[in-house]
């Protein structure tokens, strides 16, 4: 069995595994979407000083639709994302076009044409991506910084048993690690 490829560029491996994963602030779940309009207006940009984070946020804004309900995520995804939420999604996740094309089962030729070329991507191409924004954007609400989210994303967790960035190569990956931020936002960790 090879073994897992590790992709340095999402997250640090821990210096310390007796270090805290879970943000101090984060007692219970308030809200859905982690920068819905009435968030941002709420929290104000001091909140997020952090200018990585703050132009995610901007990156996620035309996205943030798709979230709000399965119906809406389910239109996206059929109509097929625009090539360039490849470029967004590499922005977000600092990842090389390398480590990206594996996370979404490519190669990276059928990548860098994906981007070249400018077509509508297709329906599995397109709900993996919407998945990994709808995280990054409910990272960022557990951890209130994308750096910080970027840096768990990187350290073993003992209920996934693996390193979250492990597991983003799928669907249910993507929503283990979903429910793990959600177990975060409770305060319930293992």
């Amino acid at each position: 069995m090879e073994p897992k490829k590790r992709i340095s560029t999402l997250g640090k491996p821990p210096q310390n595994k007796e270090s805290a994963h879970v943000p101090a602030h984060r007692t219970r779940a308030t809200r859905t979407s982690a920068f819905s309009e009435s968030a941002r207006q709420a929290l104000g940009s001091e909140k997020y000083p952090e200018p990585a984070t703050r132009r995610a946020m901007e990156i996620l804004k035309p996205y943030e639709a798709s979230f709000k309900s399965p119906a809406a995520k389910l239109t996206a995804i059929k109509k097929g994302l625009e090539a360039h939420a490849i470029s967004d999604l590499i922005e977000i996740t600092g990842a090389t076009q390398m480590d990206l094309a594996h996370i979404l089962d490519l190669t990276e030729p059928t990548l860098r044409k994906h981007i070249k070329v400018g077509k509508e991507l297709n329906t599995g191409l397109s709900e993996h991506i919407l998945q990994l924004f709808q995280l990054f954007d409910k990272g960022m609400d557990t951890f209130g910084s994308l750096e910080e989210f970027k840096s768990w994303l990187g350290h073993e967790s003992i209920a996934l048993s693996a390193r979250p960035v492990e597991i983003l190569d799928t669907i249910t990956g993507i929503n283990m690690v979903m429910d793990e931020l959600i177990r975060i936002d409770y305060g319930i960790t293992v």
